[in-house]
């Protein structure tokens, strides 16, 4: 008989960023010294794309407030969060003009996610990034 300790918690990280022009870099060092050793290089290019993609674009159009990075990896995906405590009313309409210009913008989180989104009534960005091997 073999004992389990039952499935492995996964392993969580959380950020919390000034809005200003350092802090997509910020995150890229922070999540490389975090996962180099956990995750493959391939996931870990994905990972560091997506969420540099959302910091700056909260950056950009945020509300100048603190930005939160929050991330759960597990063996098979990466969940994670970026929120920026702006104004939902103007984060939508903005959302749906970059993807109709053909801007790279959110395009580049379309590309590597598995699914995204943004909760209702927030400006509180969501992902699922799949773990890849090698």
């Amino acid at each position: 008989m073999q004992l389990s300790s039952g499935p492995a918690q996964p392993e969580e990280f959380s950020l919390v960023l000034s809005p200003d022009t350092e802090a997509g870099w910020r995150t890229r060092v922070a999540l490389r010294e975090r996962f180099a050793d956990s995750l493959s290089r391939r996931t870990l290019i994905d990972l560091t794309a997506v969420v540099t993609e959302l910091v700056n674009n909260a950056v950009a159009h945020g509300p100048r407030r603190p930005i939160t990075v929050a991330l759960a990896v597990d063996d098979e995906t990466i969940h994670g969060e970026v929120t920026d405590q702006g104004n939902p009313a103007a984060a939508l309409p903005r959302r749906r003009a970059t993807k109709s210009t053909g801007e790279l913008g959110v395009g580049v989180v379309d590309q590597l996610t598995s699914r995204w989104g943004v909760y209702e009534g927030s400006t509180h960005v969501w992902f699922e990034l799949p773990v890849r091997a090698g």
